[in-house]
């Protein structure tokens, strides 16, 4: 593997033996006490008792403190497959003040899930609290405080990402407002929304007539970089956001174990980040090693990182060469009907590039492009006449097929047009071409066109 090609560094996940027995206690006492502050009177009345029995006194503050509201678990994937639904019943039966039934739950979570450090420290904490004799918390001034204070952070955003996802009904008849068309031939098409470190994995069910109709096959947690999102330069710990296209399968066989189950990569950076001088290489999808479940929400060098059982499902499915996936810091949800709006706003403009280019006339064919368009790091002026002589054509070639549009909003307002060419192959099968287009002056004007 060259080194351009190397994925992004991953530092090592903390593991449980190396935070102490206390330092267990003071981060799953602090994740106990987030559920239930917000819960019932039952609940209240538990974690007084417990206060008691731990020598705190019931109005004790903790600066870490966060409210949240337990919900009742939805299964949107099977037990072996994931454990977030036995989670959530925890922190449900915690919050109607079911301690032995949480317990009981927790049993089950850290056996079916060994690797799993969340369960396990939930277990552990039901053990301790349910013990005649509790082991009382740490106090802030110890010396391994800062060390335990950052994994208590990120237990705690760990299980507010999972237990604050959006239902797969919340979502129904919704769709993520990056996507303005999708032809029957775009088997799949993927969205992270990196604030609920969630990603949402689609099957394509539209039909010729370009109404976007989405079935959501699964749905994940994720983690991303350790820095969060907005990547601009390599080591900058960011994972990047914008519009990205699925490139190689990697089978986890043929990597190291970090990388669990293997990877799908990603064409990080794209066009208009190399416009906007975005450094780095090496983005993927992958899964986790093999000692470990799941990584905290923000917690790689870029990368987007699944579970292993969930990235063996995505390695599975078929024709996954090119299926777009939407990296967003928030996702903005949409029905089909604002999407339609979107892809009739800007498919005029295609269609008066695609008339263009099958003329004679280069100048009728200029005006479609942007004096920023850029290409192999020249501008329009220089790349023009090669660019002319290869994107004129004539009436009698066969029309360029349109697979997908994806609409992306930054500081620029981005279209993102994949279309197959069936007047050229290669050995890999047919050719395909990327246009990207930015609205300027109220325009559509292309910034960069190339293959995939």
């Amino acid at each position: 593997m060259s080194k351009a090609s190397k994925p992004e560094r991953h530092r090592h996940p903390w593991r449980l033996q190396k935070l102490g027995w206390l330092g267990v206690l003071m981060m799953l006492t602090a994740v106990l006490w987030w559920a239930l502050d917000h819960a019932g009177p039952k609940a209240q009345k538990a974690w007084s008792e417990l206060s008691a029995s731990m020598g705190l006194s019931s109005s004790t503050t903790m600066s870490w403190q966060l409210a949240f509201e337990p919900q009742t678990p939805q299964a949107t994937a099977t037990p072996e497959l994931d454990p977030e639904p036995l989670v959530r019943q925890i922190y449900a039966q915690l919050g109607e003040g079911e301690r032995a039934q949480a317990l009981a739950t927790a049993s089950v979570l850290a056996e079916r899930f060994p690797t799993f450090q969340l369960g396990q420290l939930l277990y552990a904490d039901l053990l301790n609290i349910s013990s005649a004799n509790p082991v009382p918390l740490p106090f802030e001034d110890e010396e391994n405080a800062p060390s335990l204070r950052k994994r208590l952070d990120e237990l705690i955003l760990e299980s507010k990402r999972r237990l604050q996802r959006d239902s797969a009904q919340s979502l129904q008849g919704k769709i993520p407002a990056a996507l303005a068309f999708l032809s029957p031939q775009q088997a799949y098409v993927a969205a992270v929304d990196a604030s609920k470190s969630r990603l949402y994995w689609f099957e394509n069910r539209s039909g010729p007539d370009g109404r976007l109709q989405l079935h959501l096959v699964k749905e994940s947690y994720i983690s991303v970089g350790i820095n969060g999102v907005g990547k601009n330069q390599e080591g900058d710990g960011k994972t990047p956001l914008g519009v990205y296209f699925i490139q190689r399968n990697l089978p986890g066989e043929g990597l190291p174990d970090l990388f669990g189950e293997g990877a799908l990569t990603l064409n990080y950076p794209n066009a208009v980040d190399v416009m906007r001088k975005k450094t780095g290489s090496g983005i993927w999808l992958h899964g986790t090693p093999s000692a470990q479940y799941a990584r905290a929400p923000e917690s790689t060098d870029g990368c987007v990182v699944l579970a292993n059982p969930e990235m063996r499902r995505l390695l599975h499915m078929p024709d996954l060469r090119m299926t777009p996936v939407i990296i967003a810091e928030q996702l903005e949800w949409v029905n089909a009907d604002q999407a339609a709006q979107t892809w009739a706003g800007f498919k005029p403009a295609l269609n008066q590039w695609l008339q263009a280019r099958n003329g004679r006339d280069p100048e009728a064919l200029k005006i479609h492009y942007s004096p920023r368009y850029e290409q192999d790091g020249v501008g329009l002026a220089q790349v023009w006449p090669r660019l002319a002589q290869t994107t004129l054509g004539y009436s009698q070639t066969k029309p360029l097929e349109l697979v997908s549009v994806l609409n992306w909003k930054d500081q620029d307002h981005t279209m993102v047009v994949t279309m197959k060419d069936p007047n050229q192959s290669h050995p890999q099968g047919a050719a395909y071409l990327r246009t990207y287009w930015q609205k300027e002056n109220g325009q559509w004007r292309l910034v960069f066109q190339g293959p995939t």
